[in-house]
C-alpha cells in the first residue's frame, strides 16, 4: 500500500488508568471519527496515521494498555450490523462505500 495514499484506517485502544484513557481518548477525537467508545477511524496516508498513533502512544503505558492500528482494505465486502454505521453526516467517498450491506 503506497504511504503517500489516503486508506481508511481503524485505531483502537484499551486503556487501564481513567486519566490516561481521557487523554488518549482526547488526542484521538481530535484527530479521528468515534465508532464506538475505544474505536476511531481515519482516513489518511500511513505516515498521517503513525503521527496520530505516536501521539495517542504518547500517553499510554505501555505495560498495561493496548494501542493499535489497521488499514481498512476499501475492496474487500464488509458488513454492518446494527445501530448506524458512522456519526451522522460523515461518510467516506472511496471505490467501495465502507459498510456496504
Amino acid at each position: 500500500m503506497p504511504s503517500s495514499r489516503a486508506t481508511p484506517w481503524l485505531i483502537c485502544y484499551d486503556i487501564a488508568d481513567p486519566k490516561r484513557l481521557r487523554r488518549v481518548h482526547a488526542v484521538a477525537s481530535k484527530h479521528a471519527v468515534p465508532l464506538q467508545y475505544s474505536l476511531f477511524i481515519r482516513e489518511a496516508p500511513r505516515k498521517e496515521v503513525v503521527r496520530i498513533v505516536d501521539a495517542m502512544a504518547a500517553e499510554i503505558d505501555p505495560r498495561e494498555d493496548d494501542l493499535r492500528a489497521y488499514p481498512l482494505l476499501t475492496d474487500a465486502p464488509q458488513r454492518h450490523y446494527g445501530r448506524g454505521r458512522l456519526p451522522d453526516g460523515v461518510l467516506f467517498q472511496r471505490r467501495a462505500a465502507l459498510f456496504d450491506n
